[in-house]
Parts: C-alpha cells; sequence; structure tokens
C-alpha cells in the first residue's frame, strides 16, 4: 500500500482508517504467530481497494489463516461465531449458563424472582457456595453496538429491588452479586458505572483481563456456530437440542450428528475434527 490514507467501510456504513496493528493484534490473540500474521495481512494490503468493506477484508483474513493454520483461522472468527449465536438472545443465555457450569456453578435460565417491589424475570441464576450470582444477558446483532449506561442503570435497578426482596425474605435466594453479560462492548461510562455500585461485567474485551473471551478461551468452551460447514439451518437443529458448545458436540458420533442435521458421515467426521482441533484433542 501506497502512503495515501487508506479507508475501510464497516458494517454499519461509517468508515474507519485500514489499521494494520488492529488486524495483527486479533490475528495474534486468535494464536497467530508473527509469521502467520505477516503473511495474512501481506495478502490483505496486496488485495486492499480503499474504502473496501471490514467485511471482505475479515474474509481475505480467514482465507490466509486457514493457510497456514487451520484452528487460528477458526479462532478469528470466534467473535462472529458469538455473533452468530441470534438473532434473539435465548442461546446466548443458554451459552453463558453453560459457560457458568464449566467454571462450576449450578444454573438456571428464565426464573421468575420476587423483588421488594415486583417480580423480575432473571436470564441466568447462578449457584455456588450456597450463594446466587443473577445475569442479565445482553445480546446484540450489531458488532459495533456498545450497552451504555441506560443499559447499566436498568440492570442494576433490577438487582438492587431483588437484592432487597432477598433481605426481606420474599425469595429463596441469597443474592452475592448481579452481573450483566453481553456478546458486544460496553462505553466507558457504562463500566465506570458498574464498577463503582458493585454490578459485575462481563462483555466483548471487557474487563481487561477475565473478560467473555477470557472465559472461552480458558476452557475451549467455543459455539457451535464456530464450525465451518454448518449452516443456519443446521445450527438452529444443534442449538435446540441444546448442543451449544463443541463439547457438547463431541458427545455425538459422526452418524448420530449426520442423522440428527441432515448431512453426510463424511461432513459430520469434517465438523468433529474441526471440534477435536479447538478442543485440542488434535493439534
Amino acid at each position: 500500500m501506497n502512503n495515501l490514507k487508506k479507508y475501510v467501510t464497516k458494517d454499519n456504513g461509517t468508515k474507519e482508517a485500514f489499521d494494520e496493528e488492529k488486524i495483527r493484534k486479533s490475528m495474534q490473540n486468535a494464536g497467530a504467530d508473527s509469521q502467520t500474521a505477516d503473511y495474512a495481512i501481506d495478502s490483505i494490503k496486496k488485495n486492499f481497494k480503499n474504502y473496501m468493506s471490514s467485511g471482505e477484508i475479515y474474509r481475505h483474513a480467514v482465507k490466509q489463516l486457514e493457510k497456514k493454520n487451520p484452528a487460528v483461522a477458526l479462532k478469528y472468527t470466534l467473535k462472529k461465531a458469538i455473533m452468530d449465536l441470534g438473532p434473539s438472545g435465548y442461546v446466548f443465555e443458554k451459552y453463558i449458563a453453560k459457560m457458568l457450569e464449566n467454571y462450576g456453578y449450578e444454573t438456571k435460565t428464565g426464573q421468575f424472582v420476587r423483588g421488594l417491589c415486583v417480580e423480575h424475570e432473571v436470564d441466568v441464576v447462578a449457584k455456588k457456595d450456597m450463594q446466587h450470582y443473577m445475569f442479565e444477558c445482553k445480546y446484540h446483532n450489531d458488532t459495533d453496538y456498545s450497552s451504555d449506561i441506560k443499559t447499566v442503570l436498568y440492570v442494576h435497578s433490577r438487582f438492587e429491588d431483588i437484592k432487597k426482596g432477598c433481605d426481606a425474605d420474599l425469595n429463596d435466594y441469597n443474592l452475592k452479586e448481579g452481573w450483566l453479560a453481553t456478546n458486544t462492548k460496553v462505553t466507558d461510562e457504562a463500566a465506570k458505572y458498574a464498577k463503582c455500585v458493585g454490578l459485575g461485567v462481563i462483555a466483548w474485551h471487557y474487563p481487561e483481563d477475565k473478560n467473555l473471551e477470557y472465559y472461552i478461551e480458558n476452557k475451549k468452551l467455543y459455539p457451535i456456530s464456530i464450525l465451518h460447514g454448518l449452516n443456519k439451518k443446521q445450527k438452529e437443529i444443534l442449538f435446540e437440542n441444546h448442543i451449544i458448545t463443541i463439547q457438547d458436540l463431541l458427545k455425538l458420533t459422526p452418524g448420530g450428528m449426520a442423522a440428527r442435521i441432515q448431512t453426510s458421515t463424511v461432513n459430520a467426521q469434517k465438523l468433529i475434527l474441526q471440534a477435536e482441533m479447538l478442543a485440542d484433542i488434535i493439534k
């Protein structure tokens, strides 16, 4: 690329400067070594056209990464895979519950809990060491969306009412903490307020250390939507059968999976191979 400033067209139509280091960092976060990242970025730069869509750049990056390291290419698509848990928030709630279970919590979804003033439907109630943690799950279809201060205020007020209901013995819960879980980012103002009032937040890239990506990567809790070769209908079938993470999928035999999602045994074996690769069962 020459020295003229280049721009990328984001999914929402806005323009931003092409940022080579941002792409490099995302590849390295997925496990790419310097040589692999350089190879992919050099290819992107050679094929770049001003105002190219972010989607085109993303697809080109995945294609180049696949040539060097298929496992890294899969991990690079994690954000998109989380977005593909939609279009409603129901599957995301189930996914958060599955994640918590893998960290030693007992969970229930869609629970109605009595507060001091009104009854609330809580997306996920988690229990550990006789204490309860309640999660409001906010799923968004727009990758550029960030949960703002209004969202945090709303979530915090709900859990404050539930906490008062607990203190008044209006329910059987021992509420330790309320949490906001979202598949996108949070604004700085929202993060600042949540920290001030003691509301837990788990989001994309937030907090800096134990964020959504951390909890996924730490125990290889990749959603089945990360697998290449699954169409929308097949994902929906798996979700409906509570097969949400790759660990759930690895409990199936190739024949059982093929029959369930109406595909060939060969394709089912390819999907299982991807899942094994992500789970580090094979290298």
